[in-house]
């Protein structure tokens, strides 16, 4: 019983770290797409674009633990990756 209730605990965590990723992402593209105005980003953020899309299509998935541990990773790596943009982009504006 009590595995059944860490397990529980443990997966809305990761939940809600799932959900906080997804929004910081969402916006963090919409942010990065604005300010490439030079389109030096342009096919990467297509990417990432297209990949948080199916991510968020997905979303019924979550009840799974590798896809959602892969999703976070995922979307982990993506925001690192658009800081590292908007740091570029906002050095250079």
């Amino acid at each position: 019983m009590d595995n059944v209730i860490q397990h529980t605990n443990y997966n809305g965590k990761m939940m809600l770290h799932f959900e906080q990723l997804l929004k910081v992402t969402g916006d963090l593209l919409y942010r990065v797409r604005i300010y490439d105005r030079d389109l030096n980003h342009a096919d990467e953020i297509l990417q990432m674009d297209d990949t948080h899309l199916i991510i968020a299509q997905s979303k019924w998935m979550t009840h799974h633990d590798v896809w959602l541990e892969t999703a976070i990773s995922k979307l982990g790596h993506m925001k690192h990756r658009l800081l590292t943009m908007m740091e570029d982009l906002l050095y250079t504006a």
